[in-house]
């Protein structure tokens, strides 16, 4: 597989592997450093809000993300175990999360819910 076609793939591939609580590993090596994934274009809502546009960036596949939507950063870990948890706000206590399929390309971390178009090549 070409390496651009892995890229676009990756991002789907994180989401679903973090929605089943699986672990990315084995990843190949290029696949494990930050500057590999790309952030993706999204719209998020917190807290039952409205949705807005918001920027996913991956921090290591599958293991650390972020979300920033308006003015706010939420950052996510994943521990391999099938456990997620969020930091909210900078500076502030993590919070353990369930994830969840929301509907139609909308994955759920807790009161956070992302959605949007994902390349698939």
């Amino acid at each position: 597989m070409r390496r651009s076609s892995f890229l676009a793939i990756n991002p789907l591939a994180l989401l679903l592997a973090l929605m089943a609580g699986m672990d990315m590993l084995p990843l190949p090596e290029a696949m494990a450093r930050s500057d590999v994934a790309p952030g993706l274009e999204l719209e998020c809502k917190t807290s039952g809000g409205p949705w807005r546009p918001c920027r996913m960036e991956i921090e290591q596949i599958g293991r650390a993300w972020w979300i920033d939507v308006a003015d706010q950063r939420i950052r996510f870990e994943h521990d391999g175990s099938g456990q997620v948890r969020m930091q909210p706000q900078a500076g502030g206590a993590w919070v353990t999360v369930p994830s969840s399929w929301a509907g139609h390309q909308q994955l759920c971390w807790g009161s956070v819910c992302a959605r949007g178009s994902i390349p698939l090549d």
